[in-house]
């Protein structure tokens, strides 16, 4: 192989790791795993706290939700969270790890 061919490979192999990441942040990928988890957590709660858990997608900063959630709803977030972060995009599960770490934040900011 020469070496215009082997940056040639180096080059598209760069580009398409670059473009799979960025593409892992698209607010529509976003939004199709806000919504499995959010489905998936409200299967999984009890009956009084199915109409606790909401994620709402800003409409005009595509990559911004609202999370309007339950505290005792939270565990089976997290839950769902981490059920479906194998499945995701790499930059997406980057994306919802931080959102744990956000929520549980917030969730231990309560509690001091």
């Amino acid at each position: 192989m020469s070496n215009k061919d082997r940056y040639g490979f180096v080059s598209n192999n760069i580009g398409s790791v670059i473009k799979n990441l960025s593409d892992g942040l698209d607010p529509e990928i976003l939004a199709y795993w806000y919504k499995r988890i959010e489905d998936k957590a409200i299967e999984n709660v009890p009956s009084n706290l199915k109409d606790k858990i909401h994620f709402k997608q800003d409409r005009i900063l595509w990559m911004k939700f609202e999370i309007d959630l339950s505290k005792r709803a939270l565990p089976q977030v997290m839950k769902a969270i981490e059920e479906y972060i194998v499945m995701m995009p790499y930059a997406t599960g980057l994306y919802f790890r931080k959102i744990q770490q956000i929520l549980i934040e917030e969730m231990n900011k309560d509690l001091r």
